[in-house]
């Protein structure tokens, strides 16, 4: 009996509302004449156990039929929406995978050009280090052409000094000679006065004497000749020491001092003049001794011989000391020649070092300067690439933002479009209910997939009526699938879950 006490109510709730129909129906007509009522016939239909069961079968069949279909709905919805979640959460992670890209390339290009900037500060510094080591070795060469321009000066001055000092040497061996000279012939000038002298008192003795010593004057004429002779030799051997001594001093004045060639000649001359004056003038004293040794032949003789032989070794002493002094000067002409020479060879190095490295620094300048010139390109460049990136960023922003506005605007229409078609759509679905009057209106949240498969629909703000309420969600249910907009992204934001007012004409 419990069994089929669910169908057994319903068709006794179905009879007994049949008979109140019949029974509201049925209205008498006071107009009518009254006539005895007829007896009331009514119709009935007995059902027998079987078919209230078979009926009760039909309607539980019906109705699990009915619930699995809206299990197998709800399931293909559920995969629906298990299916839109993958595809969202995919399109998230690749949207997570472009971001991470998108970092990283900002990363690297961060990277690049922190690598740039490090590299034209390394560059800087290089530049900066290259032009240090040329203003040293600026410095260096000033500091090396100053020494030597100073050592020059100091050559020069060396060389001057020797020049006057070679010269006040030559002035004191000029005024030397000549003092030697002029005390020579001081000294053969007294000599001879003195042999006058003595030759007029041995003259006056003699012709006192002359006729008593003729024999004797022959005796001493003969000896007086071997004595002038001698003496003549003497005097030549002499005029000779004194010229071969002469003509060493010329030729070592002329090995010291070459460039007074012209000077040396015209004292040659000079001494030449000199030489046969004092040729002459020891003629005119051999003369004068000859005329002397008549008287004093003998004693003059040896008075002369040592006298002779003094002057020679005199004469070979300052021989020999011109000799040495003549050598020494050569040595000293030959060490300043070799000095001058080491000078100027020391001149043309540093004269080469200094024009290598004005050509080094002419090279390091015009490198410098080409670098200079390709950093200054490459940061023109750079700038030039950067203005570019930034106008087209800006540009790139300009049409960016633009194109959000205009799809803004875009999404804005196609979502009016869309509710709008949505409302004619579940108006279309929706049937009104017996009970529903003007101006009943319920808020509806509704739960769509992608393709516009309604996942659910709940009255979240009733009407007050709730056949009216159930009706709305009905509708939306039966309105299924929804017109939604196909760009993903306005339905995602917009019409995924979403409210309206639901409010018939």
């Amino acid at each position: 009996m419990r069994k089929f006490g669910l169908s057994l109510a319903l068709a006794l709730a179905l009879h007994i509302a049949i008979l109140l129909m019949f029974g509201f129906s049925f209205t008498p007509d006071p107009d009518m004449v009254k006539v005895e009522p007829m007896p009331e016939i009514v119709e009935a239909t007995i059902l027998d156990d079987t078919q209230i069961q078979a009926e009760a079968d039909r309607l539980k069949q019906a109705e699990e039929d009915k619930h699995q279909a809206e299990i197998q709905h709800q399931q293909q919805l559920e995969n629906a929406r298990k299916t839109e979640q993958q595809l969202l959460e995919q399109a998230k992670k690749q949207r997570l995978q472009e971001e991470q890209k998108a970092r990283e390339a900002a990363d690297k290009l961060k990277q690049q050009a922190l690598d740039e900037q490090k590299k034209r500060e390394q560059l800087e510094a290089s530049r900066k280090e290259e032009e240090h080591k040329l203003q040293e070795a600026k410095e260096k060469r000033l500091q090396e052409e100053k020494k030597a321009q100073a050592a020059a000066e100091k050559q020069k001055q060396l060389e001057a000094e020797k020049q006057a000092q070679e010269k006040k040497q030559q002035e004191l061996k000029a005024l030397e000679q000549k003092k030697l000279q002029e005390q020579k012939a001081a000294e053969a000038q007294a000599r001879a006065e003195k042999d006058k002298q003595m030759a007029a008192e041995k003259t006056k003795a003699e012709q006192e004497k002359k006729a008593s010593e003729q024999k004797a004057k022959a005796e001493a004429e003969k000896q007086a000749a071997i004595a002038l002779e001698k003496a003549k030799q003497v005097a030549d051997a002499e005029v000779k020491a004194e010229k071969d001594k002469q003509l060493a001093a010329e030729k070592a004045k002329q090995e010291a001092a070459r460039k007074l060639e012209k000077e040396r000649l015209a004292k040659a001359a000079a001494e030449q003049a000199e030489k046969e004056k004092q040729e002459a003038a020891a003629k005119a004293k051999a003369e004068q001794a000859r005329q002397a040794a008549e008287a004093t032949a003998a004693a003059a003789k040896a008075e002369k011989e040592k006298q002779l032989a003094a002057e020679r070794a005199e004469k070979e002493r300052q021989a020999k000391l011109a000799a040495e002094k003549a050598e020494k000067e050569r040595q000293a002409a030959e060490a300043a020649k070799a000095k001058a020479a080491a000078e100027a060879k020391a001149k043309a190095e540093a004269e080469a070092k200094a024009k290598a490295a004005a050509e080094a620094k002419a090279k390091a300048d015009a490198e410098a300067k080409a670098r200079a010139e390709a950093e200054a390109k490459a940061k023109a460049e750079q700038e030039r690439q950067a203005a570019e990136a930034a106008a087209a960023a800006a540009k790139a922003e300009q049409e960016r933002q633009a194109a959000a506005s205009a799809k803004a605007e875009a999404d804005k229409q196609a979502s009016l479009a869309a509710q709008q078609a949505i409302m004619r759509k579940v108006e279309g679905a929706w049937t009104r209910p017996m009970t529903a009057t003007e101006g009943l209106k319920c808020t509806i949240q509704v739960k769509l997939l992608a393709s516009g498969e309604v996942m659910d629909a709940v009255v979240v703000s009733s009407s007050g009526d709730s056949i009216f309420d159930r009706s709305a969600e009905n509708a939306v249910r039966k309105a299924s699938p929804l017109p939604v907009p196909q760009d993903r992204e306005l339905f995602n934001q917009k019409f995924r879950v979403f409210a309206f007012v639901f409010k018939p004409e």
